[in-house]
């Protein structure tokens, strides 16, 4: 091959690459917005579930349990970010909640989060979910008796989230009136945080209209037994009017003015809480014998103090 030849040959093995590199340019920009489009949207139409029944996942720890439940649950955490992220319904959340309880029934933060989980999705969820996350939080609360917190967010959440996103009115009533006894179980537990007692008189307020009189009367009567906080005793106090028939809400007046006089007149220097353990103040000479049995000045105890008033409203100083 001559020198001529072998120039026009690799001007023409130029002039290719040229085209081809051009076409590849073009072809680029013709399908990239196509190809964007189509990646955009795809994605994964449905969750797919592979894990086994709860059993069958707490023998294949193999002893792991505490481990596996807590990686389970930060799997969960941010598949449920990413579910949100996606705008998509997180749809099999609450059979992993029951797995990692069943791994770990003593794991407090899968209760503690299982309402919020459930229910705060990218999309509205059904009734179902409602249901599902009572579930959780009952498992929640026979495992921890004890835990305020956990019974206030149960107390929260049956009470006035959940009945609100029910059709049949027995559901939402069961749901307050549960919820209400969720609330009224944490204010009598302590706790640290100051907006229990408030919701206390929340609670007493849906018993009340659920017709619960004795019910929140009762209940009542143990938060003014355990709050001296003014604000708080005035309000359960006219609550507490509503929920008593007349000639018991009577007593009930008669037995905290007697009670405010008496402790006046014995220790007024001391807390109520500890007038109510040092018990009436009783003068043995002046008491001695049967005539005097019903003074109300020879009382033994508060709930004596109430009997000779006649009027059985220990509970209400």
């Amino acid at each position: 091959m001559t020198e001529a030849k072998f120039a026009r040959a690799r001007q023409r093995s130029a002039i290719a690459t040229a085209a081809l590199l051009l076409a590849a340019i073009v072809g680029i920009q013709v399908l990239r917005s196509r190809l964007t489009m189509i990646a955009n949207h795809a994605g994964t139409a449905r969750d797919v579930y592979a894990l086994p029944s709860p059993e069958q996942v707490t023998a294949l720890s193999l002893g792991h349990r505490a481990a596996l439940a807590d990686l389970l649950f930060a799997n969960v955490l941010v598949t449920a970010g990413i579910h949100m992220q996606e705008k998509r319904p997180f749809e099999f959340v609450d059979r992993y909640l029951d797995t990692i309880n069943a791994l770990d029934p003593t794991f407090r933060d899968p209760y503690q989060y299982a309402d919020t989980l459930m229910i705060v999705q990218a999309v509205p969820v059904g009734e179902r979910a409602y249901f599902r996350a009572r579930d959780v939080l009952r498992r929640g609360l026979k495992t921890f008796p004890f835990d305020t917190e956990l019974w206030e967010s149960a107390g929260q959440f049956l009470a006035y989230l959940a009945p609100n996103h029910l059709q049949n009115p027995s559901d939402q009533e069961a749901f307050r009136l549960e919820g209400a006894r969720d609330l009224a179980r944490s204010c009598e537990l302590i706790s640290g945080n100051a907006n229990v007692p408030y919701h206390c008189i929340g609670a007493a307020r849906l018993l009340n209209a659920a017709g619960e009189r004795t019910a929140a009367a009762q209940f009542l009567r143990r938060v003014l037994a355990v709050n001296d906080d003014p604000e708080i005793r005035r309000a359960a106090f006219a609550y507490l009017n509503n929920a008593l028939s007349a000639s018991e809400s009577e007593a009930a007046v008669k037995y905290r003015e007697a009670f405010q006089r008496t402790w006046r007149a014995d220790f007024p220097f001391v807390t109520r809480s500890a007038e109510l353990i040092l018990a009436p103040p009783n003068k043995s000479a002046q008491c001695a014998g049967t005539a005097a049995s019903h003074d109300e000045q020879c009382a033994s105890s508060w709930r004596d103090f109430g009997e000779h008033l006649r009027t059985p409203a220990a509970g209400l100083e």
